[in-house]
C-alpha cells in the first residue's frame, strides 16, 4: 500500500480494488462517473465505492483486466472492520429489496411534476398577476421545482430504470426542462460528493 500510496495525481493513478491494484491514468478523464470521483481515491483503497458505484458488476469487472498491474501483498488485504460492517449491511439491504426502483413510480411522478408547472402557469394566464393568483401560482411551482429536484437526482443515480441511456434521458429532461439547470454540471459536482462526502475536495 505504501508503493500505491505514491501514485495518487491525475497523470499518475492507482488505486486497490479487493487487493488488486488498478493503473487508471489512461482511464481517470474518460470516466463516466467523472475524474474527481477516481482522484479521490488516487493511492488509496476504493473497495466500498466501486462495489457501491457500479450496478452492473459484471460489465464493468469484464474491462478491468486493461488496467491491472499487480496485487498487493497479503497481510494487507483485509479489509477495515468498519468496510466489512457496510458490505454486510448493504447486502441485508439488497435481500429487502430497498433499491428496487419503481419505473411507473417515476414515469408518474414526473408527468405530475409536469401537470403542476402547467398548472402554475394557467392561474396567471387565465386570472391574471394579482396578489391572490401569483402567490397560488407561486407556491404551486415551488412544490414542482422542489420534487423535480429529488426526482432528477434519482434519475442522476441512474437507481431508477436498469438502462443507463433511459436514467440519461429523463435526469437530463427533468434538470434541463424543468429545473433549468445542467445534468453534466450537477453530475460533475454530485458524483464526488457522493465518492467520498465532507472532506474538503467535496464539491457539494
Amino acid at each position: 500500500r505504501a508503493e500505491v500510496a505514491l501514485h495518487k495525481e491525475i497523470d499518475d493513478l492507482w488505486i486497490i480494488i479487493y487487493g488488486r491494484v488498478y493503473n487508471v491514468t489512461n482511464w481517470a478523464r474518460k470516466h463516466p462517473g467523472g475524474e474527481v470521483v477516481l482522484t479521490n481515491y488516487g493511492g488509496e483503497d476504493a473497495s466500498i465505492v466501486f462495489e457501491t458505484f457500479h450496478k452492473n458488476m459484471k460489465f464493468v469487472r469484464g474491462h478491468m483486466g486493461q488496467f491491472y498491474i499487480g496485487d498487493i501483498v497479503d497481510e494487507e488485504k483485509e479489509l477495515k472492520e468498519i468496510e466489512k460492517d457496510f458490505l454486510r449491511l448493504r447486502e441485508k439491504m439488497i435481500e429487502k429489496g430497498f433499491f428496487k426502483a419503481n419505473p411507473l413510480f417515476y414515469i408518474f411522478h414526473t408527468v405530475h411534476i409536469i401537470l403542476l408547472e402547467i398548472l402554475g402557469i394557467f392561474i396567471l394566464y387565465y386570472f391574471g398577476s394579482g396578489w391572490i393568483p401569483w402567490i397560488l401560482s407561486a407556491v404551486i411551482i415551488a412544490i414542482s421545482q422542489q420534487q423535480a429536484g429529488w426526482t432528477h437526482h434519482d434519475y442522476g443515480h441512474r437507481s431508477v430504470f436498469k438502462s443507463r441511456k433511459h436514467n440519461q434521458l429523463l435526469q437530463d429532461f427533468t434538470t434541463t426542462f424543468l429545473k433549468g439547470s445542467m445534468a453534466s454540471w450537477w453530475n460533475s459536482r454530485h458524483f464526488p460528493h457522493h465518492s467520498k462526502p465532507n472532506n474538503k475536495n467535496d464539491p457539494d
